[in-house]
């Protein structure tokens, strides 16, 4: 556990920690004025794309190619797959200092310890079992006609449980059975002990060091119970354990992506087949417990189910337990197998390349959203699109993460809308404006011959509608967020912003009063703005609005900073020898650095 090492003395190794001398041992760096670069060693690539910032505090690594990201603990826990606390040590042997130890926290720990030995010795016997019991032809049966190898038997630890009421509990080692009872691989009932596991194949589970902690096991009789897990116990708490983590993580450097499945079955034949990113949650895997662990685990989580009944429903309990969980950054999607297939059988007859397209063709969270939302719905039906909109917009309110949202309720007016809507965007539907679709049009009328036909502006998007709206309840922010556009690369949908805020700081608007006034008196204006908050679906309290504002600027600010980055990263590409381009790039990846260690709020 990392709460065993204070943190201030976590601050301090890191501070004497040269990270650049560190790295330089395991990545060729070449100083490149304030940082040294290479290339990256959590991902192949040609060109360098690894930067080493020894100046900044904390002194930290980048990789602008794949996203790694670290100090020098990060690093050495990367690179060797070691713990935090382990990294720790090799560390501070490496500064020469010793490390501190919490003594509460030790003494839990040592009280934990017979508690690991225990499942270390069932594991250790389930293992032999498989290997030597004279009744272990059933168990290697059973792995033969699932096609399980012996080199994957070994690697995910697979053992067997013999039809005996007391092969662990008949040992006479008191302090053993007592940890073993505490784990319940043991149960003991009016003076008689017996095993909870018999005549099962056995799969261990462990946590991210490789301990073994729990166990699961299919029967290879008739039992009533096909499966059963170890209880929880003071080492095994399920919602923060993923099946298959720990040997993932020993099979591929780097985890980008993880692929969510029911079975421990699925997960072995999936690597068997090549697929080493797949994991299986315990328990149910779309509880909240369960789902917050796997975002905490990878930002990029895919969830595989079957295509039956049983599979939508525990597709549907995930989709609405992530919804209030969810925050932009996330990748989450959702692969649904054809009925009566899962991974073990789809990887078998189809292959591992099959199930990759599967897998990269997943639907993401917002489009499954509506898949989930209008099952059963004829959306040609009106009174259908009204019951899609109640239960979509119901859902929506839970969700924190701005840009999702956005997105989430633009699909969702363009689901529910009319096919008249199409009118009021042009004739393509698309958002252009014309002067010919203005003319002629009935109610529609310059009241002054001589002002300047300057058509409406375009519907903006959700982000820039909010901003706008917060323009509009207090104008005085438009001094405030100026140099927050930046004219060169504002996108199509956000001009509606640039426009309305040029006008305040134009007109000199500084108070809702003035912009009322102004609009009231000046239908040239009214014109212009008439479509500026047409994207947003429902109008929160002043506070809200302030918020909301806020935080679309934000988003705004970010976008636009990588919109510049990536602009001065291609004028490079064309003339490589610009010092001035070269100092740009350097400012802004400082810049970059500092957002990405930001944490999000």
């Amino acid at each position: 556990m990392a709460s065993l090492i204070p943190q201030v003395f976590v601050d301090d190794l890191l501070s004497r920690v040269d990270l650049a001398s560190l790295i330089a041992e395991r990545v060729n760096l070449k100083k490149s004025g304030a940082t040294y670069q290479g290339r990256c060693p959590f991902h192949d690539e040609k060109s360098p794309s690894f930067h080493v910032y020894n100046e900044n505090h904390p002194a930290h690594y980048h990789c602008y190619g794949c996203g790694a990201h670290g100090d020098a603990i990060n690093f050495i826990k990367e690179t060797e797959h070691l713990s935090f606390n382990e990294a720790v040590e090799q560390l501070a042997k490496r500064c020469g200092v010793e490390v501190p130890r919490d003594r509460t926290a030790e003494q839990k720990v040592s009280q934990n310890k017979s508690l690991y030995d225990a499942s270390s010795h069932a594991d250790a016997a389930f293992r032999q079992a498989l290997g030597s019991h004279p009744q272990r032809g059933i168990a290697q049966e059973y792995l033969k006609r699932r096609g399980i190898s012996s080199e994957m038997a070994d690697l995910y630890g697979i053992g067997f449980a013999p039809a005996q009421r007391q092969f662990l509990s008949g040992s006479s080692d008191r302090s053993l059975i007592k940890a073993l009872s505490t784990l319940r691989l043991v149960i003991e009932k009016e003076q008689n002990r017996f095993d909870m596991f018999q005549n099962r194949l056995i799969f261990p589970i462990r946590d991210t060091r490789g301990r073994t902690i729990a166990f699961g096991g299919r029967t290879l009789g008739n039992d009533r119970s096909k499966y059963i897990n170890s209880p929880e116990s003071p080492i095994f708490h399920k919602s923060n354990v993923l099946y298959g983590l720990w040997e993932a993580r020993k099979q591929s450097r780097k985890l980008e992506q993880l692929v969510v499945v029911e079975g421990y079955l699925d997960v072995i034949s999936l690597a068997q087949f090549g697929v080493v990113n797949a994991v299986a949650a315990m328990g149910t895997a779309t509880n909240e417990d369960n789902l917050s662990h796997l975002l905490n685990t990878s930002q990029d989580i895919v969830f595989c189910f079957d295509g039956d009944k049983a599979g939508l429903a525990a597709a549907d309990k995930a989709l609405n337990n992530l919804l209030p969980m969810f925050q932009d950054g996330y990748k989450v999607s959702f692969l649904i197998l054809p009925e009566g297939e899962d991974p073990d059988t789809f990887v078998r007859n189809e292959g591992a390349d099959a199930f990759r397209e599967r897998v990269a063709s997943a639907t993401p969270l917002s489009e499954y959203f509506f898949q989930a939302m209008s099952r059963g719905l004829d959306l040609s039906i009106a009174e259908n699109k009204g019951i899609l909109s109640t239960q979509a917009r119901t859902a929506l309110k839970v969700i924190n993460a701005p840009v999702l949202k956005d997105a989430l309720y633009q699909r969702l007016n363009e689901l529910t809308r009319s096919s008249r809507w199409g009118d009021r965007q042009g004739k393509n539907g698309g958002g252009e404006w014309k002067k010919s679709d203005w003319k002629g049009k009935k109610g529609f009328s310059f009241q002054n011959r001589d002002e300047p036909r300057e058509e409406p502006i375009p519907v903006p998007n959700r982000i820039a509608a909010r901003a706008c709206l917060g323009l509009y309840v207090n104008p005085s922010w438009a001094k405030e967020i100026s140099n927050t556009l930046n004219y060169e690369i504002t996108q199509d949908d956000e001009r509606a912003l640039t426009y309305f805020l040029e006008w305040l700081l134009k007109e000199n608007i500084e108070t809702a009063e003035d912009l009322l006034y102004r609009l009231a008196v000046d239908p040239h204006q009214q014109r212009r703005f008439k479509n500026l908050f047409n994207s947003l679906e429902h109008i929160f309290g002043a506070e809200e609005i302030e918020a909301g504002a806020q935080e679309s600027l934000l988003v705004l600010k970010r976008k636009y900073f990588d919109r510049s980055f990536d602009k001065i990263h291609q004028d490079l590409s064309r003339d490589p020898k610009n010092k001035e381009l070269h100092e740009k790039f350097r400012t802004m990846s400082s810049e970059k650095m500092a957002m990405i260690a930001t944490p999000k709020s």
